[in-house]
């Protein structure tokens, strides 16, 4: 059985938190056939092309409207997480949606301030790129903010 893996993308999306695990879930197989372990697939807002960091463009497959249904989500960071998709009303409640529907729900570094403005950490441990550490703990006192760990 494969696993649906949806990765959502942002303009300003950090080009690593998207491209690793893109990459790591799409080459994993299962040893004992060789079938792909996931599949994994891209997802916007809109659907339309996206400007990644340092203006690299991608074209995700689905929008919010027309994806299908992810057994795990994965939210990179970037700045246009914790800058710019971090007020994007529409971005966050399709999070919290989201959360109810699939198996795993998890962020790549300053991801989690997506997961945090939608209130999937309260009450729970997080951590995130080491410079935004403090402005997690302050601007979210209900996650227990973890430093000095990956």
């Amino acid at each position: 059985m494969s696993w649906n893996v949806g990765l959502l993308l942002f303009n300003e999306v950090e080009v690593l938190d998207f491209a690793g695990p893109f990459e790591v879930f799409s080459i994993t197989e299962f040893p004992e056939n060789r079938e792909k372990a996931f599949h994994v697939k891209t997802v916007s807002q809109h659907g339309e092309l996206i400007k990644a960091r340092n203006g690299l463009m991608v074209k995700p497959n689905y929008s919010f409207e027309t994806a299908p249904s992810f057994d795990i989500l994965i939210v990179p960071g970037g700045y246009g997480a914790e800058e710019i998709e971090i007020h994007n009303a529409e971005v966050i409640k399709w999070i919290q949606e989201q959360s109810a529907k699939v198996e795993l729900l998890t962020s790549v570094c300053t991801g989690a301030f997506l997961l945090a403005k939608a209130g999937l950490l309260d009450g729970k441990s997080a951590t995130t790129h080491w410079m935004d550490l403090t402005r997690l703990e302050t601007e979210y006192p209900n996650v227990k903010v973890i430093r000095n760990m990956r």
